[in-house]
């Protein structure tokens, strides 16, 4: 994967960052509810969140995003300031004749914090596995009248043991993944001209408000300086981009319910309202308009 390919693509790589945290973020989340009220989490749904090399779930997806934004940094570690940058050692597939690259401190931490979780995560699913088929089994087994106390003595405790690794684990999952929110406000403050990001935040804003809570105010102020109407802009404006006047008119006409356009978000309303939208774009979100939601909001993904 050159360098400069990932450049030319780096707003759908910033895009997907932010997308695929919430959704992680929220479906661990759901596990530890889940395992608050019953004791238990769901191993197919880890299953699902990870996947596999050949059939990467949404976290493995992250865990690679991250690396590919993070560990191929632009700045060589010759143009490390001292105190300003950690330099990495980048293995075999380094765009840099030494190996070496430089990575912010948020960079750093970000990338730390996702691939911890994810590996932490791993773990989790072998416990959930554990915890529904050997523990239950152990369980049944211990109740067969022809099973004594001498024969199951010695391994009744393990299934509350793997049911406290379940409670640690999960803790440590959603406590780094929780700083990382955090850092992402960071991370995110060169990005308020990312239309793709911006487009995703609009569509699926009450994702976004849930995951990021107390930092999402900070989050708006990192991207938009104080300006949360350009949020709703740059939206409408990449949907534009891609060809698609109807959903632009629905988000910017949205918006304009909750006053939060500027001027020149409403001078752009006003344009799409004067014009005609087309048959293919009002057939194109037909659903949107079944469902009350944006959903339409995917663009083609860059070609590897």
């Amino acid at each position: 994967m050159s360098e400069r390919w990932l450049l030319a693509n780096r707003t759908f790589f910033v895009r997907d960052l932010v997308r695929d945290y919430c959704m992680v973020f929220r479906l661990l989340s759901d596990q530890r509810r889940r395992f608050e009220r019953d004791g238990t989490v769901s191993y197919s749904a880890l299953r699902d969140l990870l996947g596999e090399a050949m059939r990467k779930g949404v976290f493995w997806r992250l865990k690679d995003t991250a690396h590919h934004l993070f560990r191929n940094a632009t700045r060589p570690a010759s143009a490390t300031v001292e105190g300003q940058g950690i330099v990495l050692w980048q293995y075999a597939a380094s765009p840099h004749p030494d190996g070496m690259a430089v990575q912010s401190p948020v960079e750093a931490l970000i990338d730390w914090c996702v691939g911890y979780a994810f590996h932490e995560c791993a773990k989790l699913k072998e416990d959930a596995f554990q915890g529904q088929h050997y523990a239950n089994r152990l369980a049944q087994l211990g109740r067969h009248p022809a099973v004594t106390n001498e024969l199951y003595g010695p391994l009744s405790a393990l299934a509350a043991q793997t049911a406290e690794s379940s409670a640690r684990e999960l803790e440590r999952i959603l406590h780094v993944l929780s700083h990382g929110l955090f850092l992402l406000t960071r991370y995110l403050t060169g990005e308020g001209d990312n239309g793709r990001l911006a487009r995703w935040l609009a569509c699926e804003e009450p994702l976004a408000r849930e995951v990021f809570g107390q930092y999402y105010p900070d989050l708006l102020t990192t991207l938009y300086d104080g300006e949360p109407a350009r949020l709703y802009l740059l939206a409408a404006r990449d949907f534009l981009e891609s060809g698609r006047q109807e959903p632009a008119q629905a988000l910017l006409r949205r918006a304009r319910e909750r006053n939060l356009l500027n001027a020149e978000g409403l001078e752009l309303l006003r344009g799409l309202e004067a014009g005609s939208a087309g048959e293919d774009d009002a057939a194109l979100c037909a659903a949107c308009a079944q469902s009350g939601a944006l959903r339409c909001m995917d663009v083609p993904e860059p070609d590897a």
